[in-house]
C-alpha cells in the first residue's frame, strides 16, 4: 500500500510574495520580466478565444455559477454562496476581461488516499473499490508565445487521450470530470482539450446545465477550484479524492447519479503540463 498525500500552505507568505512565487510558471525571459502572472496570461487567453470563436464577453460566466452552486452543499468549500449571473457581470476587473469570478481563490489545503493491489485490501469494505483505468502526463512549450496556438491545450489533449486510450474508454463513457478551473477560461479550454467539446465549444457547454451534477459531463462537483478553493499543489490529489466519492456513492447531497467513471486532470502553469487519470467503480 502507498499513502498518497497533497499538502499546500500559503497563507505564511504575503499576496506580493505568493504571486511573485506563481509568477515562476510564465517564461522567465519575456513574460515575468514583463509583469506577466497567471492572472494576466488567463487575460490574454480570454481575449484570444472571444476574438477567434466570436464567444459572448460573458460566456464563462455559467462555470463561476456552477462552481458556486455546487460548492453550497460541500462543507469544506470557502465559497458556499451561489452566484447571479448580474453578480458576475458587475464583478471587479482583475485584468481585462478577467474579472474576480473568474478567478479560483488560494487556499491553503491538504487531500490524501491510500492506493493499493485489491488483494491486499480487507475484506467486507463499507464502500466499493476505485480503480485507476488509465493516467498519463504530458508536457507542451511553457510560454504562450512559443505554442502554435495558445487556445489549444495539447499537454491536456495528450494525456487525456492517452489515459483513455489506455482505459479502453471514449470521452462519451466518462460520467464526470473534475478539471482544473484557476481560471474560468481553462475550463472551457479543458474541456475542449479532452474531448467534451469541439474547438471555440467549450464554453456553451455552461450554458444549458450540461456541467451540472445532472448534466452531460459534471465538473468542479463539489465546487472545483473555483468555490471550494484552489489548494495550488494540493489540487490534484484533491480531484481524485474527489472523483473517488462520487464513484462509491459518498458525496451526499453533490452525488452524481450512477457515477461509475470519472477523469480527472490536474494542470501546470498556463497548461504547460497536464496529468490526466481515469477512474473506474469496481462493481
Amino acid at each position: 500500500m502507498a499513502l498518497v498525500l497533497g499538502v499546500e500552505k500559503v497563507t505564511d507568505k504575503g499576496s506580493s510574495q505568493v504571486q511573485a512565487a506563481l509568477a515562476t510558471a510564465t517564461d522567465a525571459e519575456y513574460e515575468a520580466v514583463q509583469g506577466v502572472t497567471p492572472s494576466t496570461q488567463a487575460a490574454l487567453l480570454m481575449q484570444r478565444y472571444f476574438y477567434e470563436y466570436g464567444a459572448p464577453e460573458d460566456s464563462l460566466a455559467g462555470f463561476s455559477i456552477t462552481a458556486h452552486l455546487n460548492a453550497v452543499t460541500n462543507p469544506d468549500a470557502m465559497f458556499r454562496k451561489a452566484i447571479r449571473r448580474e453578480q458576475y457581470a458587475g464583478a471587479p476587473i482583475v485584468s481585462e476581461p478577467l474579472n474576480t469570478f473568474d478567478v479560483a481563490p488560494l487556499a491553503d489545503g491538504a487531500a490524501a488516499l491510500v492506493l493499493a493491489r485489491a488483494a491486499a485490501l480487507p475484506d467486507g469494505q463499507e464502500y466499493p473499490q476505485v480503480e485507476i483505468v488509465g493516467s498519463a502526463t504530458a508536457t507542451s512549450a511553457l510560454a504562450l508565445h512559443d505554442r502554435p496556438d495558445p487556445l489549444d491545450l495539447t499537454a491536456a489533449a495528450q494525456s487525456a487521450q492517452t489515459a483513455l486510450m489506455q482505459a479502453e474508454l471514449s470521452p462519451e463513457d466518462i460520467g464526470l470530470f473534475e478539471l482544473h478551473d484557476s481560471f474560468s477560461i481553462f475550463a472551457a479550454l479543458s474541456l475542449e482539450a479532452a474531448g467534451f467539446a469541439e474547438r471555440g465549444k467549450g464554453w456553451k457547454l455552461a450554458q444549458n446545465g450540461d456541467i451540472s451534477l445532472t448534466g452531460h459531463i459534471p465538473i468542479g462537483t463539489f465546487g472545483g477550484s473555483k468555490a471550494r478553493g484552489d489548494p495550488g499543489g494540493a489540487t490534484g490529489i484533491y480531484q481524485l479524492v474527489e472523483a473517488s466519492r462520487q464513484l462509491q456513492g459518498r458525496a451526499n447531497e453533490n452525488q452524481v447519479p450512477d457515477a461509475a467513471t470519472a477523469m480527472t486532470q490536474c494542470l501546470g502553469g498556463s497548461g504547460a503540463t497536464a496529468s490526466t487519470h481515469i477512474l473506474r467503480r469496481v462493481t
